[in-house]
């Protein structure tokens, strides 16, 4: 697998990374292209090329931006209005969701455990003076 520009391989701003295995007993590869220096004139004359052992042909992929998918962390591509599509604004909702509800829950088992209906125990020692059948 390679990257080439207008039908030239490239090897300055590549980066070939390992052959590591799936889960079920295939492959996969990865070829970074390092596309800071690409303007967007200039995606149109870059391809992907994958060549497979035993076919004839390879397997030639254009640069696109829309087609573009990663789980990397790393700062790549972003959408044009300069985000990078991880809804924080969700995560911050649902984390705060989750922080009132445990403030409710506990608030909610303080009080059932201060109203529970039961008295507080005397702590005088006036009961202890009465008789207990069968102990003299």
């Amino acid at each position: 697998m390679f990257w080439r520009k207008d039908g030239e391989q490239l090897h300055e701003n590549v980066e070939h990374g390992e052959i590591v295995p799936n889960h079920d007993g295939s492959f996969q590869m990865s070829v970074d292209l390092d596309l800071q220096s690409v303007t967007a004139e200039d995606w149109k004359n870059y391809e992907c090329v994958f060549q497979l052992y035993g076919v004839k042909n390879d397997i030639v992929t254009k640069l696109d931006k829309t087609a573009i998918r990663t789980n990397w962390g790393k700062p790549g591509i972003r959408s044009d209005d300069g985000s990078s599509g991880f809804p924080v604004g969700a995560v911050i909702g649902v984390v705060a969701v989750l922080l009132v509800l445990v403030v409710c829950i506990g608030g909610y088992v303080l009080w059932k455990r201060r109203n529970n209906g039961f008295k507080r125990a005397s702590t005088s020692d006036t009961s202890s003076e009465e008789e207990v059948p069968g102990h003299q």
